[in-house]
């Protein structure tokens, strides 16, 4: 339902997406992660066509994005800069509605599925951030794309909307659209998804934490490990110092440690998450 090929773009002399391929299927979620400035908003732009890459490919719902009808089928959610602060919600929901070919009665509809129906006559320009999220969200599932694009779709949601959106972003998936997101919120992908591309250096890398899911226990010891017994216990190695291993492993870890007197520092009963692959990816601690 995705497919983007050998995806380039450079600024000035710098190179910000270099070669990027992937593919997502139908009815899958799948996050993007990165700190800021790596290039996450420029690939999603570049996907939508609001940018021209240097070179590549880029097909969402059977459409490439040179084609005009695939605005029919694909939703993004840009950032709030996009939003006229003098117009009110209603004039900016009922102008997609018109550039799609929809009733009015669709503006109503959706609004209150968001959860934005009592401010839309407010002008945005009195909004508060997690009322133009709202309306940013609304924007882009309003005419129910088949794929839909979301950049930082959580940003300012007090809780009680971070559930709903969470909540209809399954909804969509369930009833087949191709939803990729892009998020800092690391404990809310962890919620939507296990498939994870991290963006660094130009870079895409994926992960599919399903593979993580029966380890439980994080260890951190001061060396590295010199034994090889790894693979013997299921360990899943982290970084030089750290490693997940199962429960039911853990008294014959701590015995090998002990045997090779490298002293264990600290054990966490831990869920295998984003944030783990995030502090080896980035080196961040």
């Amino acid at each position: 339902m995705i497919s983007v090929k050998e995806l380039t773009k450079s600024y000035h002399d710098k190179e910000v997406l270099s070669q990027i391929s992937f593919e997502i299927e139908q009815g899958e979620v799948v996050g993007l992660v990165g700190p800021n400035g790596v290039g996450k908003t420029t690939l999603l732009s570049c996907m939508m066509g609001l940018l021209k890459p240097d070179k590549g490919s880029v097909t969402m719902a059977n459409e490439p994005f040179t084609e005009t009808d695939m605005f029919k089928k694909v939703g993004f959610m840009q950032d709030n800069s996009v939003l006229y602060p003098h117009l009110t919600g209603y004039d900016h929901l009922s102008y997609v509605a018109y550039a799609q070919g929809l009733s009015l009665d669709t503006v109503e509809e959706v609004s209150k599925r968001v959860g934005n129906a009592d401010y839309l006559q407010q002008k945005v320009g009195e909004y508060s951030l997690g009322m133009k999220q709202h309306l940013l969200f609304a924007s882009a599932i309003l005419h129910q794309p088949k794929v839909l694009l979301l950049d930082e779709p959580f940003n300012g949601l007090d809780p009680t909307s971070l559930i709903r959106i969470r909540e209809i972003i399954r909804e969509l998936a369930e009833e087949g659209t191709t939803v990729f997101l892009s998020s800092h919120n690391l404990n809310e992908l962890d919620r939507m998804t296990r498939h994870i591309y991290f963006l660094k250096d130009g870079n895409l890398i994926y992960r599919d934490l399903t593979q993580y899911q029966n380890f439980s226990y994080l260890l951190t010891v001061k060396n590295k490990p010199t034994g090889d017994y790894y693979q013997d216990v299921q360990a899943e190695v982290i970084n030089d110092t750290q490693f997940i291993v199962e429960k039911k492993n853990l008294d014959r870890v701590t015995r090998l440690l002990n045997q090779d007197e490298n002293p264990i520092l600290d054990i966490e009963r831990t869920q295998f998450s984003s944030e783990n692959l995030y502090r080896e990816i980035y080196q961040e601690v």
